[in-house]
């Protein structure tokens, strides 16, 4: 092998670390951004669920009362 030949790999090795290098640093600002999106698609699926167990909380409350103000108003006596 000649010193030109191995200059000529050499050179071509490092473009292909920083090429490697280059194609990492994107990688992980990929992951981080998806990690982020997830985050936030969790907490939004959070505070979905929670707004429909209070929904359906407040319904049943709403058809709980309205049968006790059935019975309060004599109801079952008619």
């Amino acid at each position: 092998m000649s010193t030109d030949d191995l200059e000529r790999r050499l050179t071509k090795l490092e473009a292909s670390h920083d090429d490697l290098e280059a194609t990492i640093i994107q990688l992980n600002t990929t992951i981080a951004l998806l990690n982020q999106t997830v985050e936030t698609m969790a907490k939004n699926e959070e505070k979905r669920q929670q707004m429909m167990d209070r929904s359906v909380l407040f319904i049943i409350g709403g058809f709980a009362s309205a049968v006790v103000a059935w019975v309060v108003r004599g109801g079952l006596g008619q």
